[in-house]
C-alpha cells in the first residue's frame, strides 16, 4: 500500500505545478525537492515490501513512508481548499479557480503568513523524507533491478474466464444426494435440509449449484434465495424477503413487519409448492424468527440452509440429519487448482507433466479447502506456465501461520501477490457490509474519484476501472453475480474470509476504519481515519467530523435520538479533504439544515441511494470537481415554489448522472456545457434540445411526462425529430431508454433509429410506454442492427412481436414486462432467436399458449416468469433454468 501512496502523491504534485503553476511559484522548489526525495524511496518499496512480512522493522518504515505520503496530499489539498474559499464566486470554473481571469491571486496567495507556513510544513516534510531514505541501509532494503517484479509490468487486460459458474470440482456427489431428497415424494412434510461446513469449504457454491440445476426446474411454485448475514438487520432481511415473495413490496417507506410478510406469504405461496434457500445462517434466533413465516402445508415444500454451525442445523429440522461437507481429496484439490489456473477444464491425463510435481506441492498446503485452491489458482494465473515459476512460488512462501491456519496465509499470500495498483482496489471492497449486492459501477466509479486509477491510457477511466475489477476477478479475489447486457460484471460479492482480509489489511494500513452496528462513531474524529464506514451505526446530533477523511460511506444509518429538531450528519467544516461521499437508505429530511453538503469542494462522487431528499441541498454545494451523482431509487422531493435562477450554476467535471425519473429536474443546468458527460439517466424531454454538445455520451435515458394541462403525451412525430438531431452527434451512445408516461392512448414517440448516426453502436435499448399504430408499425429495421438487450413496457402491442424480435441476430437479452404485448400467442419459428440467453415475461395478462418450434431459442439459459395468469403450459425448454413468480395468479 506504500508503493501505491507514493504514486499517488506523486502524480498529485506534478498535476498540482502544471493546474496552479501561479499560485504555488513561491513553494515550486520546495515540492519539487519533496518529488526527489520521494522518488529515491519509491525506487526502495518493491524490496521493502517483499521484506516487510518476516522483519517488522521494515513493516514499520513501509507504515511511515505512507503517512507521511498521506500527509503531503492532506497539506496540498487543505492548501487547495484555502483558494477556493478565498475566490470570488464568479471566478469558481473548474477544476478549482485559479482567479486569473479578473488579474488577481486569492487572498491566501497574497498572504506571507500563509505562504510561509505552508513553506515550513514542505521543508519538514523533506526533512523527514530524508531521515527515511536513510534508513535504507540499517533495514537491508536496496533497489531493485527493472523488470524483476511482476509489479514492474505493464496492466495487461485478459479475457474474462469462460468457466461456467454452474461446474463444480468435487461437489457432484453431494449436489446429486441433496436434490434427490428435495424431490422425495415420499416426504410430504416441510423438509429443511442443513449444508455444515467451515468456511471456504463450498456450502454456497453447493447450494447455488442445486438451485440452479435443471432437475429442479417445474418442481417447485415459488423459488427464492435469501443471503443472511453475520451481522443481519432484521427488518432489512423481511424487506428483502418479501420483495422475493413480491417485487415492489419491499420498496415501500413504511417498515416492513414480520406481520406484513406473514400475510403476505399466505396470499402469495397459499398452497403452492416451495423452495427457499437461507445461506449462512449464524444464529438460532433468526432461524425461529424465520420458520415462523414459512408454512408447512403438508405438499413436500423445501428449506435449505447453509451454516458453520451444527447446533443450527439441528435446531433446524431435528428429523434430517445435516449434510456436512468435507474437504477435497487430493485428486479433487488438484483438478480444481489446475481449472483455476488455466481457466478451463483439464482432464487428468492431460495435466501438463513438467508441473504436476510442483502443482501436488501447492496442493498439499490448501489441506483441501476450496476456496484456498481457488484463490492459489488465482495467483497462479499471473505466473508463466514454468516450472521455475511455480517452484519458486511454492519455495520462497511461507504457509504457516502461529495459530495453524493454513488457509488464511494463503488468503493473505493472494493480496501480496498483487501489483500495487490493485492493492487499494481489493482493500475498498472492506467498506461494504457482509453478503453487500456490489454494484461494479459503483465500486469503479468511486476508484475513478480517489485517483487509483491512471489517468493516461487507453479508452476512458471508467473503461481501465472495469479492467482492473476483471483482473480481480480473474486472480479470484472477487465473485461475479451479475452481468450486465454487454457481459461485464454487473454486481458482485467478496467471500467472507477475503472480506475479514480485506478489513484486516485495511486496518492495519490506517486505509479504512469500519465502524459496525452499536460503535461510537464519535470515535471518528479521535481515530483520523483516511477512509471510514458507518455500517448501520446512529449518527450523533453534532454531526460526525475527521479533518482529514477522504472517503465516507454509510450504509442504512440507525433512527437518531430524540430531538426535533434533526441530527446533522456531516460537520462539514471538519470533512473539507472528502473526495468521496456515499449514503444509502437514510431520509436526509431529518438532517438539521440544507447545508449539510456546503463546503466539500473536493467531493468528485456523491451517492445517495435509496434516500429521501430535498432538492434544495443542491444549491449550496461546491460542484467544480464533482465527476459522479448517484440517486439510483432516490426519493427527490422537488421544491413546487422555486424561483431561483440556477442558470450561472455549472459542473464542469460531471460525467454520471443518473437517478429516478424527475433527476433531470432538480438540475436545470447548461446541459450543453457538458462535453465530459458520459450518463445521463432520466433527464427530462425540455432538456433534449440542449443535449447537442454532450458528444460523448455513452447511456441516456429520455422522459415523456403526461401534460395535465393539455391532456396530452407530446405532439406526435416533432419531438422524436429533434431527439434525432441531437443524436446524431452522439455516435459513443450504447445505451438508449425513452419512457412515456403509462396512461392509455398517449404514445411514445419511437419511430426506430435506423437514421441515427448511432444506429450501430447501440446496444441496449429499453422503451417504456404505447406506440401510436397509426405512426409507428414495429419492423426489423426500426431496431439496432446489433441491439443486445431489449427491454418493452406499456407498449400494449397487439400483434405478436416475435416474429419480428427473433430476427434480432445479436439479441441476448430479451424483457417483455407489464402490457407491452396484449395478445393471446407467441409464435417462435426455426432458427428464432439464435443468441437469446436470457428471456423475462412478466404481466402479460392475455398470453395463454407459446409455440416454440424446434431449434428456436437453442442456447435459451434463463426464463423469468410473472403474473402471466392464462398461461399454464410452457414449451419443452431444456437445460433452461426457469425462475417463476406467481406464476398463476
Amino acid at each position: 500500500m506504500a508503493e501505491a501512496a507514493v504514486n499517488h502523491v506523486l502524480r498529485k504534485l506534478s498535476d498540482a505545478l502544471v493546474d496552479k503553476a501561479q499560485e504555488l511559484s513561491q513553494v515550486s522548489g520546495q515540492i519539487k525537492q519533496m518529488q526527489m526525495e520521494l522518488r529515491l524511496i519509491q525506487a526502495l518499496l518493491r524490496d521493502a515490501d517483499s521484506k516487510s512480512n518476516r522483519d517488522e522493522r521494515v513493516r514499520e518504515w513501509l507504515n511511515l513512508v505512507r503517512e507521511i505520503a498521506n500527509r503531503i496530499e492532506d497539506v496540498i489539498d487543505t492548501f487547495l481548499v484555502e483558494i477556493q474559499e478565498n475566490c470570488p464566486k464568479s471566478c469558481c470554473w473548474f477544476p478549482i479557480p485559479s482567479c486569473l481571469d479578473c488579474n488577481t491571486l486569492p487572498t491566501v496567495v497574497r498572504n506571507p503568513i500563509k505562504m510561509n507556513k505552508l513553506s515550513g510544513k514542505l521543508n519538514q516534510i523533506t526533512q523527514e523524507l530524508k531521515l527515511i531514505y536513510q534508513r535504507k541501509n540499517d533495514l537491508g532494503i536496496m533497489v531493485l533491478g527493472a523488470g524483476s517484479e511482476e509489479n514492474d509490468q505493464p496492466f495487461r487486460p485478459t479475457k474474462p474466464s469462460d468457466i461456467k459458474e454452474s461446474e463444480v470440482v468435487g461437489l457432484e456427489a453431494a449436489k446429486c444426494e441433496i436434490i434427490k431428497q428435495l424431490l422425495d415424494k415420499n416426504e410430504l412434510r416441510r423438509t429443511v435440509l442443513s449444508i455444515v461446513g467451515t468456511g471456504g469449504i463450498g456450502k454456497t457454491t453447493l447450494a447455488q449449484n442445486v438451485y440452479k440445476s435443471a432437475e429442479l426446474v417445474g418442481q417447485f411454485d415459488c423459488c427464492i434465495w435469501l443471503s443472511i448475514s453475520q451481522k443481519y438487520i432484521i427488518n432489512d432481511l423481511l424487506r428483502e424477503f418479501s420483495n422475493s415473495i413480491e417485487p415492489g413490496m419491499g420498496n415501500q417507506e413504511s417498515p416492513v413487519t414480520d406481520e406484513d410478510v406473514l400475510a403476505k406469504l399466505k396470499s402469495s405461496l397459499g398452497p403452492k409448492r416451495y423452495l427457499i434457500i437461507l445461506d449462512d445462517v449464524w444464529t438460532i434466533d433468526l432461524w425461529d424468527r424465520l420458520n415462523i413465516l414459512l408454512p408447512d402445508m403438508n405438499n413436500a415444500s423445501r428449506v435449505i440452509i447453509t451454516t458453520r454451525l451444527v447446533y443450527v442445523a439441528k435446531r433446524a429440522d431435528r428429523n434430517t440429519e445435516p449434510y456436512m461437507l468435507g474437504y477435497l481429496n487430493d485428486d479433487d484439490s488438484l483438478a480444481l487448482l489446475f481449472r483455476k489456473a488455466f481457466q478451463k477444464h483439464i482432464e487428468p491425463e492431460n495435466y501438463p507433466r513438467n508441473l504436476l510435481g510442483v502443482a501436488k506441492k501447492l496442493m498439499k498446503k490448501c489441506d483441501g479447502l476450496p476456496l484456498a485452491l481457488v484463490v492459489l489458482g488465482g495467483i497462479l494465473t499471473t505466473e508463466e506456465l514454468t516450472y521455475s515459476a511455480w517452484s519458486k512460488l511454492e519455495e520462497t512462501m511461507d504457509w504457516h501461520d502461529n495459530d495453524g491456519r493454513k488457509c488464511s496465509r494463503v488468503l493473505a499470500m493472494s493480496y501480496e501477490h498483487l501489483p500495487f495498483y490493485l492493492k487499494p482496489c481489493f482493500l475498498y471492497f472492506a467498506s461494504f457490509p457482509e453478503d453487500y449486492r456490489i454494484s461494479a459501477k459503483h465500486v469503479t466509479r468511486m476508484w475513478v474519484a480517489e485517483e487509483f486509477i491512471p489517468k493516461d491510457g487507453s479508452g476512458t477511466m471508467e473503461d481501465r476501472a472495469e479492467k482492473f475489477l476483471q483482473e480481480l476477478v480473474r486472480r479470484c479475489l472477487i465473485q461475479v453475480t451479475k452481468k450486465s447486457w454487454n457481459g461485464s460484471c454487473k454486481y458482485c460479492n467478496i467471500h467472507d474470509l477475503l472480506r475479514d482480509l480485506a478489513i484486516h489489511k485495511a486496518k492495519e494500513d490506517n486505509f479504512f476504519t469500519i465502524f459496525s452496528k452499536g460503535e461510537d462513531v464519535n470515535h471518528l474524529a479521535t481515530k483520523k481515519p483516511r477512509r471510514a464506514a458507518l455500517q448501520f451505526c446512529t449518527p450523533t446530533e453534532d454531526g460526525i467530523y475527521s479533518d482529514n477523511t477522504c472517503s465516507l460511506l454509510c450504509f442504512g444509518l440507525q433512527e437518531k435520538s430524540t430531538n426535533d429538531s434533526g441530527f446533522r450528519l456531516l460537520n462539514y467544516s471538519g470533512f473539507r479533504l472528502l473526495r468521496v461521499l456515499t449514503i444509502e437508505r437514510v431520509d436526509t429530511r431529518e438532517f438539521a439544515g440544507s447545508d449539510w453538503l456546503n463546503g466539500l469542494i473536493h467531493l468528485r462522487y456523491l451517492g445517495l441511494r435509496y434516500c429521501t431528499i430535498r432538492q434544495e441541498i443542491f444549491k449550496k454545494i461546491s460542484l467544480y470537481n464533482l465527476e459522479t451523482i448517484d440517486l439510483k431509487e432516490t426519493n427527490i422531493l422537488l421544491n413546487k415554489q422555486e424561483t431561483t435562477d440556477w442558470s450561472d450554476v455549472v459542473v464542469p467535471t460531471l460525467r454520471h448522472l443518473f437517478g429516478r425519473l424527475n433527476v433531470g429536474q432538480c438540475f436545470p443546468l447548461k446541459w450543453d456545457h457538458y462535453t465530459n458527460l458520459q450518463t445521463l439517466k432520466y433527464v427530462d424531454k425540455g432538456a433534449v434540445p440542449r443535449l447537442g454538445c454532450c458528444i460523448n455520451l455513452r447511456t441516456l435515458g429520455i422522459y415523456y411526462p403526461f401534460d395535465f394541462q393539455n391532456q396530452r403525451e407530446f405532439s406526435h412525430p416533432e419531438e422524436w425529430q429533434t431527439l434525432k438531431g441531437v443524436l446524431t452527434r452522439t455516435e459513443q451512445l450504447a445505451s438508449l431508454s425513452i419512457i412515456a408516461n403509462q396512461h392509455e392512448g398517449y404514445f411514445i414517440p419511437f419511430g426506430g433509429t435506423r437514421d441515427l448516426p448511432c444506429h450501430e453502436k447501440i446496444q441496449s435499448l429499453y422503451l417504456k410506454g404505447e406506440w401510436a399504430k397509426d405512426m409507428w408499425l414495429p419492423s426489423v429495421e426500426m431496431f439496432p442492427t446489433n441491439l443486445t438487450k431489449l427491454v418493452l413496457e406499456f407498449t400494449r402491442l397487439e400483434k405478436d412481436p416475435m416474429p419480428i424480435l427473433e430476427s434480432l441476430q445479436s439479441l441476448r437479452i430479451l424483457r417483455l414486462l407489464s402490457y407491452s404485448y396484449l395478445g393471446s400467442k407467441f409464435i417462435c419459428s426455426t432458427g428464432g432467436f439464435p443468441n437469446l440467453e436470457k428471456l423475462q415475461l412478466e404481466d402479460l395478462p392475455k398470453l395463454s399458449h407459446w409455440d416454440l418450434k424446434e431449434g428456436a431459442m437453442p442456447i435459451l439459459r434463463h426464463l423469468k416468469l410473472q403474473h402471466c395468469g392464462e398461461l399454464w403450459t410452457l414449451p419443452e425448454l431444456p437445460n433452461v433454468q426457469i425462475e417463476s413468480h406467481a406464476l398463476w395468479s
